[in-house]
């Protein structure tokens, strides 16, 4: 699901959960966890463990916010760039709350057409 935003749009948490049906948390859980080859916290030295999901660079983890647009803790990855820098980089308005600006325009929402998954009911 995090792969299905295209570039420029985002997607929420609560909309991955909402879609998959499944708790947000275990949602967060799953990005808290996820590593670029180089991603850390900014000041910190790389600490990839085995409690962290390797994920190739190629996943667009900064399309994914909190809710309403928030932006999530300032990770950095591969290329050394926070969620905000590679949002902006995309064309994305990110603004001084660390808010997405034009956040119902640039939302994409997750259906069975947009995504070609169709989620299982529990």
């Amino acid at each position: 699901m995090v792969c299905a935003a295209p570039h420029g749009r985002i997607t929420t948490v609560e909309a991955i959960s909402h879609f998959l049906r499944v708790p947000a948390h275990h949602v967060t859980y799953l990005l808290a966890r996820r590593s670029d080859a180089n991603d850390t916290l900014p000041g910190r030295p790389d600490e990839v463990t085995p409690s962290r999901l390797s994920w190739p660079p190629s996943v667009p983890w900064h399309r994914v916010l909190a809710h309403r647009g928030a932006i999530g803790r300032p990770f950095l990855d591969a290329n050394g760039r926070t969620q905000a820098q590679n949002l902006m980089a995309e064309g994305v308005a990110v603004d001084v709350r660390g808010r997405i600006a034009d956040f119902d325009t640039r939302f994409f929402a997750l259906t069975p057409a947009s995504t070609g998954v169709t989620p299982k009911v529990r």
